[in-house]
């Protein structure tokens, strides 16, 4: 018997939203206008003043170049917002003392390009205005949205890892590993290739000349199945033998305050005592968290089945640790993850099994969005045969859940894609309780007094002959009805027909203990399959959640800058301004230095779409923005520029993201290493905020994590109040200044 298919066709596709464009100012061509809102700022106790504070949640990183204001407010100079949409007119009078030939002619060594002698304020554009035509910029700038403007909901999993992290900086330092204990006692079958890639991040650490620092945990019940999780001193022994280094057990709180350092040989790795001991753990509790990352500057991550959890030890610790990265087992899982929901390989169509249909509703829903095909067994398929109104026990009918299930197969019938589920089961008599007396019955014929144990052998053929029509299989969940193992046959003879797929070229995905389990003894099976043995993780990046484990690393920018396409001289000296907001101090720059580029690192993406039109509508081919956290990624971007980076600035931070215990704050000791390393020599960097304390806050880190490649070029004679060298100021220096209160900078050069 074969599942009904319910098919229309689908209608048009809709179309391709298209950001609408703000036409060019009347009769020119030259000057853009400001199209960015004011950005909001938490503004906090400033030399007596309040603040306001209607609107702290900006998720931009810095307060400058458009924020302070409430909306519709005039400011304290009487300019509003219309101050901030002059992107290229000439700001040096707002300015105090700012010098004409500054430093951009002595750390980039370009021409100045004197600004336009028109003062003129360029008229705000009409909304209702035409949409000037398809120009190369425009185009441009769609190309460009495509890998740096639009931030997709996955945005998250490009983690940086330790194979992207410099190796000469793992020397000497304190590296904090936590592992996979089940994942390590467990070599067999498509697990041994998991197993050496852990092994091979704790090697490559050690050989770095890193202090290895291990933790993992484990049940009472992993450790009745695996003799060597006994105690610490039983797993240290074991991981001695697969490292052949001698790992030193250590009992009690983790972390290096309790440890005698004197125990710690030059060559050992020391292996803390299980952390399912501490409540800490489990609680993401912060002081456990600190304790257990004293010491420890760098944590790398290879516990890949706990992604989905919010644990000290994956989570909270990453706020002690200045670098936050994947080891290569977690790096390669998160790789196979997203594979899942890669469409190239069609057609593809997915078993699933299991039961709960109400949680898991929504990844359902996006595999029905993705798979060309669904196949349903286990309690799910109950309910999808209720759902097309084939007789069903009420005992096994999730009733909770009859909305979803409809909605699933909507979906489906709007996509023109089939859903299969069972023609017929193994059933057990639940009158004479005979367990060793199954009966094969019709699905759609389930008597009362019967359950099903597993699917029947009319079933199998069925998956037999549809799996050769398939490039890509995925298979979730297990094919029984929630009964003992020895009704489990089912799992095995598909595990047989989908290890033979693989032998014809087909894409095969195991997810869950009982689809890895169905393949493991297969001769020759272990390399052939990607395999996620939690299927929590699966399901919880299915349902669109975010997974804390993986949020929680360093984030890598995955995408390959084409600057020869964004500048037309790449070779000119490069200034990148961190937290660019709006992008008001960087159009400035730009147009009055032509013979540098100009490159603008801000998180909040809608800022940076914002600018990159505006960039778009003038042509101007010295200047980008990426929407970035640059932070963890400034190194990842700039290193792959072709000319020398020769100036960096970092401008009005919001206070709240430079709290030192903040994890999320700009200035930390991964950025400073960056920029002190790519800049160029007698490179500078410039800071400046309207807090001192902030001010300082940035000079120490650079002055601290420069590791002496950087000194004090300016600063005002000590006070911090020098002039601003550059003749262009943002839009919240302005607002500063305007209302007489002072701003705060130092220069610094890398010698």
């Amino acid at each position: 018997m074969f599942a009904r298919t319910h098919v229309i066709r689908p209608g048009p596709s809709p179309r391709r939203l298209i950001p609408r464009w703000l036409p060019p100012p009347n009769g020119t061509e030259a000057e853009a206008t400001h199209l960015a809102a004011p950005r909001a700022r938490d503004l906090r106790h400033l030399h007596g003043e309040k603040r306001a504070s209607g609107s702290a949640s900006s998720s931009s990183s810095t307060g400058r170049d458009g924020g302070g204001c409430p909306p519709g407010s005039v400011r304290a100079d009487g300019s509003g917002a219309a101050a901030t949409k002059e992107r290229f007119s000439d700001s040096s009078a707002s300015v105090r003392g700012a010098r004409k030939d500054g430093l951009m002619q002595k750390a980039c060594s370009v021409q100045l390009l004197r600004p336009s002698r028109s003062r003129r304020r360029e008229s705000w554009p009409q909304l209702g205005g035409s949409v000037p035509p398809q120009s190369a910029s425009v185009v441009h700038l769609e190309e460009e949205d495509k890998y740096s403007c639009i931030d997709h909901s996955t945005s998250y999993l490009h983690v940086q890892s330790v194979r992207d992290f410099p190796i000469e900086k793992l020397n000497a330092e304190v590296v904090l590993v936590r592992l996979d204990s089940e994942l390590l006692c467990n070599p067999l079958g498509s697990c041994n290739l998991s197993l050496e890639r852990t092994v091979s991040t704790i090697k490559y650490l050690h050989k770095a000349g890193a202090k290895v620092l291990l933790v993992t945990s484990w049940t009472p019940v992993l450790q009745s199945v695996y003799p060597v999780l006994k105690s610490t001193e039983t797993f240290a022994d074991y991981m001695s033998s697969l490292l052949q280094v001698k790992v030193v057990p250590v009992n009690g709180v983790p972390g290096l305050t309790s440890f005698n350092p004197e125990r710690w040989m030059q060559n050992d790795i020391i292996l803390f005592e299980n952390l399912f001991n501490f409540k800490g753990e489990n609680a993401n509790c912060n002081d456990f968290s600190q304790k257990l990352a004293s010491g420890a500057a760098i944590f790398v991550n290879d516990s890949f089945s706990l992604s989905h959890k919010m644990l000290a030890s994956t989570v909270g610790i990453t706020r002690f640790c200045h670098a936050s990265l994947a080891g290569f087992h977690f790096e390669e899982e998160l790789m196979q993850l997203r594979k899942i929901t890669d469409t190239t390989r069609r057609p593809f169509i997915a078993i699933i099994g299991g039961s709960n249909f109400l949680g898991k509703a929504p990844a359902l829903n996006l595999l029905a969005s993705l798979c060309d095909g669904l196949f349903f067994v286990g309690k799910l398929s109950l309910q999808i045969m209720n759902g097309f109104g084939i007789p069903v026990p009420s005992c096994f009918v999730e009733k909770n859940s009859t909305k979803e299930v409809l909605q699933l197969i909507q979906t489906a019938h709007n996509r023109n894609i089939p859903i299969y589920y069972p023609t017929d089961t193994w059933c057990l008599n639940n009158k004479n309780n005979n367990h060793e007396k199954l009966e094969i019955l019709d699905s759609a014929e389930l008597l009362p007094g019967w359950t099903p144990a597993d699917i029947g052998p009319s079933t199998l053929e069925k998956i037999s002959s549809l799996i050769p029509l398939y490039k890509k299989v995925l298979w979730i969940g297990p094919t029984g009805f929630d009964l003992t193992e020895e009704f489990s046959g089912g799992a095995a003879q598909l595990g047989r027909i989908l290890d033979k797929a693989s032998h014809d070229s087909c894409d095969v995905i195991l997810v869950g203990s009982a689809a890895c389990k169905a393949v493991k003894g297969i001769s020759g099976s272990s390399s052939k399959y990607t395999t996620f043995k939690n299927a929590s993780v699966v399901l919880e990046f299915l349902k669109g959640k975010i997974l804390p484990g993986v949020a929680a690393l360093d984030k890598s920018y995955p995408y390959q800058i084409p600057w020869n396409a964004i500048f037309s001289d790449s070779s000119q000296p490069l200034v990148v301004d961190i937290g660019s907001g709006n992008g008001l101090f960087l159009f400035q720059m730009a147009r009055n230095w032509e013979g540098s580029n100009f490159l603008g690192l801000e998180m909040n993406k809608k800022l940076v779409v914002r600018c990159l039109r505006d960039v778009a509508s003038v042509d101007k081919r010295n200047l980008y923005f990426v929407s970035t956290n640059a932070t963890s990624t400034f190194r990842s971007i700039v290193s792959s520029y072709p000319g020398q980076l020769a100036l960096v600035t970092i401008q009005c931070p919001n206070p709240d993201f430079n709290i030192e215990q903040n994890r999320w704050r700009m200035v930390r000791r991964m950025l400073v290493e960056a920029i002190a390393d790519l800049l160029q020599p007698n490179g500078k960097v410039y800071l400046q905020s309207d807090v001192e304390s902030v001010l300082l806050g940035m000079k120490e880190q650079f002055m601290t994590h420069g590791k002496g490649q950087l000194v004090v070029d300016d600063d005002g004679g000590g006070d911090h109040q020098m002039d601003n060298p550059f003749g262009a100021a943002s839009d919240w220096e302005r607002h500063v200044l305007a209302r007489g209160a002072p701003m705060y900078r130092t220069m610094l050069r890398k010698v």
